[in-house]
């Protein structure tokens, strides 16, 4: 094949491709304005969330990076491998022990504290008093919230007179849930559900302790962005 055709090949394959990019661009610009896109692709305030989660226990912060000799223990004790370790290039923090609920959430078994040799981790009598942090809910990503808007939604267009928007199918694809209730150390405390049968989480800050075995599991349910997600109430500062 001579060089000119296949110059001439790739300058095609050039404009189609460019051409379909610029096609699809224009339809979501159009679908967002138009209202039929429910996901307009905006960042969410989750995306955001900063700061560190740091096993049950932990001392604060300065106290914390003083005793804490990186030696690895608590994540040697810890059975549901919650506990991770920060690296050299996060500075200050390197070594030390933190937990990421996108693995795995803390099951507050108590078994860290005890294999700390410096008492980095002090023990904790009872689980309401470990301090890691606390949760919070996103609605236009939980199923069960979902699923109740769309059936209120519903009911009103009925109410008036209309056929309903969405199938039965959607419907059962959206909820109910209530996972996140069904793994928390302290249901019916840190969170309970919303009676009726859509199982809508409600959270009360003030009793979580941030052990982030909702958020794990709502990224198994959801598949993508939790919609029930740790805060950390420590900064990475």
């Amino acid at each position: 094949m001579s060089s000119k055709k296949v110059e001439r090949r790739s300058i095609l394959r050039t404009f189609v491709v460019g051409g379909f990019m610029a096609s699809v661009s224009v339809l979501v610009h159009l679908l967002q304005r138009s209202g039929i896109s429910n996901y307009p692709m905006v960042s969410r305030p989750y995306e955001k969330m900063k700061g560190i989660l740091r096993p049950p226990g932990a001392l604060p912060e300065p106290d914390f990076l003083s005793a804490c000799i990186r030696c690895y223990k608590c994540q040697a004790a810890c059975e549901p491998g919650a506990i991770q370790f920060y690296t050299e290039a996060d500075g200050k923090h390197y070594h030390t022990p933190y937990v990421d609920p996108s693995k795995a959430g803390c099951t507050l078994c108590g078994k860290c504290q005890p294999a700390c040799p410096t008492g980095a981790l002090l023990p904790i009598e009872n689980i309401e008093d470990a301090d890691m942090g606390t949760v919070e809910i996103f609605p236009d990503l939980c199923l069960s919230y979902k699923a109740k808007a769309i059936r209120n939604e519903q009911d009103l267009l009925m109410r008036l007179g209309k056929e309903p928007t969405e199938s039965s199918a959607d419907l059962e694809r959206r909820g109910p849930c209530g996972e996140c209730f069904t793994v928390c150390p302290l249901r019916n405390s840190a969170i309970k559900l919303e009676p009726g049968m859509f199982l809508a989480p409600i959270i009360f800050t003030e009793n979580c302790v941030g052990c982030g075995l909702c958020e794990e599991i709502c990224r198994t349910v959801v598949r993508g962005d939790p919609a029930i997600r740790v805060v950390r109430n420590r900064s990475a500062a």
